[in-house]
């Protein structure tokens, strides 16, 4: 029989002051700021919707991390809130409310850090000082705009309440700071990007994912938006195809839309991580891009796009990724390319690179034997994802051999060995008998930690077969 602890004092007075209106929103006056944040909490969870307007008019501390408050996203709470930031944007002289920042992102927030009228660890933007907080502004200087932030997911068909937020930001937007760090857009017509991107600050954005079916000509129109995205670190550029299969193939471009479009990221001095998917690159298209990149990246993730080989040597020659932590091409067909290029750029990484991912690329052993001695180098992976390629057992071997020295490894991801297949259909007892072998290969160079090999997908439930300490197979198979 379980015991149930009794609520405290403190908790039984909240629970008695929401249930009286009335009674609440007087008592916010005299109320003691370290009883506020818990007291919104409650109201919030029990869908007062009155008091949580009141309270936030009150709010006696800077930065009111609403979302991080609410356990749950709430449709009337959420309207609430803004009704409550609507009456102070009305006040001419604020009673006790020291609002300056309303948060509704979902992150983790220290109880006392809202005490305090700071925003650092998890919730970071800029720290207001409480000596800043606690003095109101002389009379003859004008308040500062109080700063909204959230973070926003524009799927194909908006939410509703996606859409009265963006209605009641665009009505006031001169009198806020509509602050978006991540915004993610799925399959929008231009237009209605162009009217998300006109509510926010662009240069607050930090995170932009854009999944089109777009031409690059529309593509190029957009943007144009780029170059105020100042803080911009984090690229996603996704192309969505009608039949979902391949890659997109787009006609070639006019020079200078080429031009227009690889001139933008000369303006991102701040970006760190790209990601490029289903895209259709021709040469000038790759090169130009690469050219205007000007700081070096962290990612560099260019996958189930159609490259050609001079790519490979554009990417080898760029400065920008000497330094990659994390680099996957993924879905581009590598088969008949030399990889000698991809090799240098490794070598030119080796220090840095963490992560490497070519699953899907169909390369054969001649090509891969290309890339071990730049492989070998590479000292601080932790992840190699080499699944879907055509690598022999002797090939498997020599890999193996050529990681020795690579410590911090923590995930590899292989292709079952070719031999494993008969006439494409694979046999399951020679599959898990060679990657039981190998297994043990590896384990006579070093420790894995996780080390999986995976078949080709099934034509029939396009499922994989994977290797995992035990063997199992697709839905075809079992």
């Amino acid at each position: 029989m379980s015991i149930r602890t009794p609520p405290t004092l403190e908790e039984l007075s909240r629970r008695a002051l929401l249930r009286n209106e009335a009674l609440a929103i007087s008592a916010l006056r005299k109320l003691p700021k370290m009883h506020v944040p818990a007291l919104f909490m409650e109201a919030s969870n029990s869908r007062c919707t009155g008091i949580v307007k009141a309270m936030v008019v009150a709010w006696p501390f800077p930065y009111l991390p609403v979302g991080a408050l609410m356990d749950t996203f709430d449709s009337a709470i959420f309207h609430a809130v803004l009704d409550g930031l609507d009456v102070l944007l009305t006040q001419v002289c604020p009673t006790r409310g020291e609002l300056r920042v309303l948060d509704f992102r979902r992150v983790p927030c220290d109880f006392w850090t809202i005490q305090a009228g700071t925003e650092d660890g998890n919730c970071s933007a800029e720290t207001v000082s409480e000596k800043q907080a606690g003095k109101p502004p002389p009379r003859h200087e004008l308040s500062p705009r109080i700063k909204v932030r959230i973070d926003l997911n524009f799927r194909s068909q908006l939410e509703e309440e996606e859409m009265y937020f963006l209605q009641w930001a665009q009505q006031r937007k001169d009198s806020l700071q509509l602050c978006c760090e991540n915004m993610k857009i799925v399959l929008q017509s231009l237009d209605n990007v162009r009217m998300f991107l006109s509510v926010f600050e662009l240069a607050y954005i930090k995170v932009l994912e854009l999944t089109i079916n777009w031409s690059w000509c529309t593509l190029a129109q957009l943007f144009t938006y780029l170059l105020e995205m100042r803080n911009l670190h984090t690229l996603y550029l996704v192309h969505r195809h009608e039949n979902m299969f391949g890659v997109c193939c787009l006609p070639r471009l006019d020079e200078k839309i080429v031009q227009k479009l690889a001139s933008q990221f000369s303006g991102l001095s701040g970006l760190q991580h790209l990601y490029v998917h289903g895209f259709c690159f021709f040469s000038e298209h790759m090169k130009l891009l690469l050219r205007n990149l000007k700081t070096p990246l962290e990612t560099f993730s260019v996958t189930h796009c159609q490259l050609f080989p001079s790519h490979l040597k554009d990417f080898a020659l760029c400065p920008c990724l000497h330094q990659l932590k994390h680099l996957d091409l993924s879905g581009v067909l590598l088969c008949n390319v030399s990889l000698l290029p991809l090799s240098v750029l490794l070598e030119m990484g080796a220090d840095s690179l963490e992560t490497l991912e070519l699953q899907g690329c169909k390369i054969k052993d001649s090509q891969f034997r290309e890339l071990l001695p730049a492989l070998s180098q590479c000292s601080q992976l932790t992840k190699v994802n080499f699944y879907s390629n055509d690598f022999s057992m002797n090939l498997l071997r020599d890999l193996f051999h050529h990681t020795a020295n690579m410590s911090k490894m923590t995930m590899e991801q292989y292709p079952a060995p070719q031999e494993c297949y008969d006439q494409n259909y694979i046999s399951v007892h020679t599959f898990s008998q060679l990657c039981s072998q190998l297994v043990d290969t590896l384990r006579a160079i070093r420790q894995p930690r996780r080390i999986s090999f995976a078949t080709d997908v099934c034509d029939g439930c396009s499922q994989s077969c994977v290797y995992d300490q035990e063997t199992r197979l697709c839905s075809c198979l079992r």
